[in-house]
């Protein structure tokens, strides 16, 4: 009865009743209640990197329809077009947020206390995450824009410069991501390899939209300069 009333219910592999470990969740295959220590810890830690991952896609989507529909609602000119708004949304984001699900465990996250069953993931303090990096990267890029078509003229070197500081705002995004507790120089630049290896890709892929005729065709962007001229 204790083993099914409870949330896990831990039987023993090798001393344990036949009875016991038809009503356990789990069971200590070695009878060692050490290995239940490295189980909460990875699960714990996969448990924050989903938070991590919903963190990033939410406030990069929200960012991207936040302009559209400011745009849209005060007859602004769109600062994206549609093919830079998928590039963002399915090639920029794809390898960081694919990489922030591996991020290292955090040992300390033993030290926090346990959430309760009915704790939902999505709750106050990630919505508060969320919106405000959405809005940072909404003001940000907005605040770039306009400055661009200081002349009341939209030019595809505005949307490109707008676009590309978009991505970049996404990027500084992602590294704030990668932890909801710590800062970077905590948790370590390059202690997730394979999130510097996404982000690199990223914007390898981001210099070749701007700079390769091809595919300044296809997203209508414009090679910019360092003296962004």
């Amino acid at each position: 009865v204790a083993l099914k009333a409870a949330d896990i219910g831990i039987a023993m592999g090798q001393t344990g009743t036949d009875v016991s470990k038809e009503a356990a969740d789990m069971i200590l295959v070695k009878d060692d209640f050490y290995t239940i220590m490295a189980a909460i810890e990875e699960g714990k830690a996969i448990f924050h990197n989903i938070r991590n991952f919903v963190r990033f896609q939410l406030s990069t989507s929200i960012a991207a329809l936040s302009l559209i529909t400011l745009s849209t609602v005060f007859h602004f000119p769109n600062p994206l077009n549609a093919m830079q708004i998928l590039w963002i949304n399915i090639i920029m984001d794809g390898p960081p947020a694919q990489s922030l699900g591996v991020e290292p465990v955090d040992h300390d996250v033993l030290k926090r206390p346990p959430r309760k069953v009915t704790d939902s993931m999505i709750d106050k303090r990630l919505i508060a995450h969320i919106v405000t990096s959405a809005t940072v990267i909404v003001v940000g890029t907005l605040c770039v824009f306009y400055a661009e078509m200081s002349d009341g003229k939209v030019t595809p070197r505005d949307t490109t410069m707008t676009f590309t500081c978009f991505v970049f705002f996404d990027m500084f995004n992602a590294l704030s991501c990668r932890s909801q507790t710590k800062f970077l120089f905590e948790i370590g630049l390059f202690s997730n390899r394979f999130f510097i290896v996404a982000v690199v890709l990223s914007i390898i892929g981001q210099l070749a939209v701007i700079y390769l005729p091809p595919l300044q065709y296809v997203f209508q962007t414009e090679a910019l300069s360092a003296s962004g001229r």
